[in-house]
């Protein structure tokens, strides 16, 4: 809702007249004659008329004064195009200054990244073939930059590491399948980091050092034994169930949401399990375990020992590396794997 315009004055014609008649018994004791037919008091009605008609203009902004205005919002080369309407341009001007510019909080970086680099002259002449953001995640007082593990965990401050990931190609090369998207090719990935820096680079704040990355995956392992129901074909029950677990850990369209598994969000067992009973053709799910060769410093255990969950670094997502699934008939006492 726009804000109301102040009224500069709001004093009709009536209120002149009752104003000035007030002020002669003050000003002139011996002007007694206070009707209309007295030339004083014409003399004050067409005053106050012309008084009325002034404060009126007082209260119009002139459009050349407007134009200025749009200028100051604008930039001194700025010029009203020929077929728009000043209208037009001061609506224009107003939803040009509620969009963001200026990054400094995460959610500006992420929002920078995802609704206004696409619209962007640099986005656009890195040409049709350019690589297209899906998702973007912004990790604050972290250099995931550098090349040391111990350097890329520890806070730093003033730094901003915002991760990246891309669409991925449809017919990814073999040494990439199954790593999840990541921007392929060097001149590609170069270009698409020092590209996005430069643009936010425009935006940040004076002391703050970006960084533009693409994710890490952290490989996760899954193993689960899978009672069957009667009528359930062993081999089709056990593809299903991969591609289940696949897709509820995919980074683009897996997660709670299906909008992608959330950056840094721990793998928890029961929720491998829950995932698992949700097929039709398995009757119910034992004995889910996970594991990871990223160190024991990931794992969750309970009371027990037992391991519950795997966790995630802020900026990292999931990549099931194995899952050796395991089904078996109840009334047979068949394994299948």
């Amino acid at each position: 809702m726009p804000i109301p315009l102040p009224n500069l004055d709001d004093r009709t014609y009536a209120e002149l007249t009752a104003e000035a008649r007030a002020l002669i018994p003050s000003l002139e004791p011996a002007w007694t004659n206070h009707n209309p037919s007295d030339p004083g008091i014409v003399l004050v009605e067409l005053l106050a008329w012309l008084t009325e008609m002034l404060l009126f203009q007082v209260n119009e902004i002139p459009p050349a004064n407007t134009e200025k205005f749009l200028k100051l919002l604008n930039g001194p080369t700025w010029v009203r195009p020929e077929n728009a309407s000043l209208d037009a341009a001061i609506r224009q001007t107003v939803l040009d200054l509620r969009e963001r510019y200026r990054a400094v909080t995460p959610d500006d970086y992420e929002w920078l990244a995802l609704h206004a680099w696409p619209r962007s002259e640099p986005a656009a002449t890195m040409g049709p073939g350019r690589l297209e953001i899906r998702r973007v995640c912004c990790i604050p007082r972290r250099d995931l930059s550098a090349t040391d593990p111990a350097v890329r965990r520890a806070p730093a401050p003033a730094h901003v590491s915002l991760v990246v990931v891309p669409q991925p190609e449809l017919e990814p090369a073999p040494e990439t399948a199954g790593a999840g998207p990541q921007p392929t090719g060097e001149e590609r990935v170069e270009g698409l980091r020092a590209a996005l820096w430069t643009f936010l680079d425009a935006r940040r704040t004076l002391t703050t050092r970006h960084h533009v990355v693409g994710p890490d995956y952290l490989p996760v392992e899954i193993a689960a034994n899978l009672a069957l129901r009667e009528d359930a074909p062993p081999q089709e029950t056990l593809e299903a169930a991969r591609q289940a677990l696949t897709d509820f850990f995919h980074p683009l369209t897996g997660g709670p949401e299906q909008t992608g598994w959330p950056f840094g969000r721990a793998v928890y067992a029961s929720e491998v399990a829950a995932v698992l009973e949700q097929l039709s053709l398995v009757d119910y799910v034992e004995d889910v375990q996970l594991g990871t060769p990223a160190g024991a410093d990931r794992v969750q255990t309970d009371e027990g020992g037992s391991v519950v969950g795997i966790e995630l670094d802020a900026h990292e997502l999931v990549r099931l590396q194995r899952t050796p699934l395991v089904a078996y008939d109840i009334r047979g006492n068949k394994q299948y794997r």
